[in-house]
């Protein structure tokens, strides 16, 4: 999907991958986490990118792999920060980096895979 930066797409966004990976019986837990990374990374396009739109993607493999991706139209390169305590700001890629099973950056683009199970493995 495709929209204007703007600060209450991230909300959006980050339910709309919740819906998606919940009809398809993913675990809460890494819903939760997914969900978290989406908003995250839709951050720091809103944020940082350069473009009049974001473009973002949720691809899952029944197997078990979500793949977040969203083109922020911006070269500049993305790091882990480790922000002091005090900071209000700075965590998004430390979280990221954190949680994610890998994670990277190609052209304009930030992407991240997050391993999930599906709800019926979890209660096997």
């Amino acid at each position: 999907m495709s929209f204007k930066p703007h600060a209450r797409r991230v909300e959006h966004t980050r339910r709309m991958a919740g819906a998606l990976l919940r009809q398809d019986d993913v675990a809460r837990e890494a819903v939760e986490t997914v969900q978290l990374l989406v908003s995250e990374i839709v951050t720091n396009a809103v944020v940082h990118g350069n473009g009049d739109r974001v473009r973002f993607s949720l691809a899952y493999d029944p197997c078990g792999t979500v793949r977040i991706e969203v083109d922020d139209r911006s070269p500049a390169r993305v790091a882990v920060r480790h922000p002091d305590p005090d900071e209000e700001s700075g965590r998004g890629m430390f979280l990221v980096d954190a949680l994610a099973r890998d994670w990277g950056r190609r052209g304009t683009r930030t992407w991240c895979t997050v391993s999930v199970g599906s709800a019926r493995e979890v209660r096997a």
